[in-house]
């Protein structure tokens, strides 16, 4: 009877240290984004424009891509569904037209402004607080 008794002990101190551990964030869920790559295929319901490539890739707390024209760079944090970016930093090259400079800073924009994400028959979505949506294709 002691034995059992030790071992119903032992079973709940692992359960409840991995309940606080987790509840402090120092076990973290898995990273549903870590080493996955997207295309963009629409901003808040339009297409990307034809001929430009916009592009994510998701590592170790890093995210990158092509914006189009240009390449950028900086961390991302998940936490659930939840999302956060920061220090996004891009290349400075001019495109030559206007309209892939304004869909790259519209991109850029609801990139930083990011919040919450979902991913569903291989598509992601990254939301922004108005809750306007950057659809994404798994590469």
């Amino acid at each position: 009877m002691e034995t059992k008794s030790r071992f119903l002990f032992l079973i709940t101190i692992v359960i409840l240290s991995t309940f606080l551990l987790s509840a402090c964030g120092l076990i973290n869920a898995k990273d549903a984004l870590n080493g996955t790559s997207w295309l963009l295929t629409a901003i808040d319901d339009t297409p990307t424009l034809e001929g430009t490539k916009v592009t994510v890739e998701f590592s170790d707390g890093q995210i990158g891509g092509s914006s189009g024209c240009n390449s950028y760079g900086g961390s991302y944090e998940t936490k659930g569904k939840k999302i956060t970016t920061s220090s996004i930093i891009m290349t400075m090259m001019a495109c030559v037209e206007p309209s892939v400079m304004e869909q790259e800073q519209t991109f850029l924009q609801y990139l930083q402004d990011a919040q919450t994400f979902q991913i569903s028959d291989e598509q992601l979505q990254i939301f922004d607080s108005n809750g306007k949506a950057l659809t994404f294709i798994q590469e």
